[in-house]
């Protein structure tokens, strides 16, 4: 009996301490939820994207060439190095230009001999028929073999100036500063006229073309700026600098150009997002999503409290005047569901 009594008192102390417990949990559960702000999810206009790939380009690149065949006698430049503008890339062999160019002026020298002696003959002769001392026809042969002459002097001129000009040739040097980015040519080698020797390009802001579809064309302005990314660098907003009047008849696209920092590496692939309009969905601020890992998720009033919701996001959507930029949410929310701030 006593045992019995015993027993009983032990249940019922233990149901009170229960109750006692719970009623405070949920009461302070109920005062978190009532006094916690939330946010009511709304359907927003969100801007459409699409995905296109692109290359990185520098501003000014020139593959250097050669007019003239020639044997290559010294390449001063490596891949890498720095040059300024002006600078000697390449020297060609000239003993053949030597010479010609010595046989050139030989020939001018000769021919401005002819010259003087025809004038002075014509000169004479001029005298000479003012006191009828000669036949008209004599003094016409004078100043006849004086043209010849001039003549003469004028194409031994043109033929130097054409050794000249091809001497030239013989040192190729940079068209602008820069830097050697290819290297096709070692001493030795035989130049060809038209055959790249060096590749050099301008260290000034880079360039990103991107071909978008002709559909898009339409959402694409000079001045706009759109997102692009590349493996290795941080994302920028792009400013589009040209936009090509005519589209590939083989793929439908049209070329665009962005400028890019000067940092990026000529040849990089690089993705921009072209906007194409909108539609509508719903975005939270950046800073309440919660993430665990590769999970994201948000945290969202319910009756029974605050939980986490994990969700998937899309992109970010920065908003006006620097404020902090949202996500959208591609997946788990919906719009007139509650989130905690």
């Amino acid at each position: 009996m006593n045992n019995s009594i015993s027993n009983l008192l032990i249940v019922l102390t233990l149901g009170v301490g229960f109750g006692c417990s719970d009623a405070p949990r949920q009461q302070r559960g109920g005062e978190q939820q009532e006094t916690q702000p939330t946010l009511e999810l709304v359907a927003q206009s969100i801007p459409s994207y699409i995905v296109v790939d692109g290359r990185v380009a520098a501003k000014k690149s020139a593959e250097i060439a050669t007019r003239m065949m020639a044997r290559i006698t010294d390449v001063p430049v490596n891949v890498g190095d720095a040059v300024k503008q002006g600078a000697v890339l390449i020297r060609l062999g000239a003993e053949d230009i030597e010479a010609n160019r010595a046989s050139a002026k030989a020939a001018v020298a000769t021919a401005s001999l002819a010259v003087s002696e025809a004038r002075r003959q014509a000169a004479r002769m001029d005298t000479l028929l003012a006191v009828d001392a000669v036949p008209q026809v004599q003094r016409d042969q004078a100043h006849l073999q004086l043209a010849a002459a001039e003549s003469q002097l004028v194409l031994a001129e043109s033929s130097l100036k054409n050794v000249e000009t091809a001497a030239s040739y013989s040192t190729i040097v940079a068209p602008f500063a820069g830097t050697v980015v290819s290297r096709f040519a070692d001493p030795g080698d035989m130049a060809a006229p038209g055959m790249p020797l060096v590749v050099i390009q301008d260290n000034e802001k880079r360039e990103g073309h991107v071909a978008i579809p002709a559909s898009a064309k339409e959402h694409v302005s000079n001045g706009m700026t759109i997102e692009v990314s590349a493996k290795g660098f941080d994302p920028v907003m792009a400013a589009v600098t040209s936009i090509s009047t005519g589209v590939d008849p083989m793929s439908g696209t049209v070329e665009i150009i962005t400028a890019l920092p000067a940092t990026w590496i000529p040849g990089t692939t690089l993705t921009a997002q072209i906007p194409v309009g909108s539609r509508q969905g719903i975005a939270v601020p950046e800073t309440l999503v919660v993430r665990r890992g590769q999970l994201t998720g948000v945290r969202v009033a319910g009756p029974e409290g605050a939980s986490i919701r994990w969700v998937r996001l899309g992109r970010r959507i920065t908003g006006p005047d620097g404020e902090e930029p949202d996500v959208e949410i591609l997946s788990g929310l919906e719009a007139g569901e509650r989130i905690l701030l």
